[in-house]
């Protein structure tokens, strides 16, 4: 009987430890996947702007990043935004493990692509 109530006890902290982890890694790749978008379709946007418009959005997902921990850089067409943070993991209940996080996102602008010519529709 002991045993049973020890082992589920074990496998409900696992579980709940699984489950904090999982849902930090969520968030992480929510914020670096928007990260990602803004810069892709930010090409003529300033990178004083992208940098707190990545804030903003690891804010809404809760996740730790400081303004300053956010570098976003422009060398000619390309484009990268980096970002540093350490996230409290609750593993066991009232116990949490810091994890050092980051992202790194890049992009090329396109500019003065047009698009192929169509060709007439020959229909019958």
């Amino acid at each position: 009987m002991i045993k049973t109530i020890f082992t589920t006890a074990i496998i409900i902290a696992f579980l709940n430890a699984i489950g904090h982890a999982g849902m930090a890694a969520w968030r992480h790749f929510q914020v670096r996947d928007q990260a990602q978008q803004l810069i892709l379709f930010g090409a003529n946007t300033p990178t004083a702007e992208l940098e707190h418009q990545i804030a903003q959005i690891a804010e809404e997902f809760e996740v730790p990043v400081a303004p300053e921990d956010i570098v976003v850089s422009r060398l000619g067409a390309r484009t990268i935004a980096e970002a540093y943070y350490t996230m409290p993991i609750e593993l066991f209940p009232r116990f949490f493990y810091p994890v050092d996080l980051s992202f790194t996102v890049e992009s090329f602008a396109v500019t003065g692509v047009a698009p192929p010519a169509r060709r007439p529709s020959t229909s019958p």
